[in-house]
């Protein structure tokens, strides 16, 4: 339970830096440095986590762009906080997790992927 909490929070980190809010400065490469050479257990896990998300972030990010994502893709508002997407994320895993406890093997990236493109999805134009 506590590698699920360090990947919510790591994962919800890692979408701030997409959209990062007025209020919150994106990570910098330098804090990411910070993270990755820490001697203790919480930042290598952190370092390593944070890594992960990013890099499935953008995999998520590619296949929507490519199209592979049938119903479009996200516009998640420059100023939006960190908390706001952590809040919506939990908030979904936990509404469709109990609804559907099989989506538990659904990879977590695409899982976050869904979410944002139903909370914040692309006004279409007429």
């Amino acid at each position: 339970m506590r590698w699920m909490a360090i990947i919510v929070v790591s994962l919800a980190a890692s979408l701030a830096t997409l959209a990062p809010a007025r209020s919150e400065p994106a990570m910098t490469a330098g804090d990411l440095q910070q993270l990755c050479t820490g001697e203790d257990h919480v930042s290598r896990n952190a370092c390593r986590i944070y890594i992960l998300g990013v890099t499935q972030g953008i995999g998520v990010g590619v296949r929507m762009t490519r199209g592979n994502a049938a119903t479009g893709t996200p516009c998640v508002p420059a100023d939006i906080s960190a908390e706001t997407l952590e809040q919506t994320v939990k908030a979904r895993l936990a509404e469709d997790l109990a609804k559907r406890p099989a989506d538990r093997d659904l990879e977590a990236s695409g899982f976050i992927g869904a979410v944002l493109l139903s909370a914040f999805p692309c006004k279409k134009h007429p």
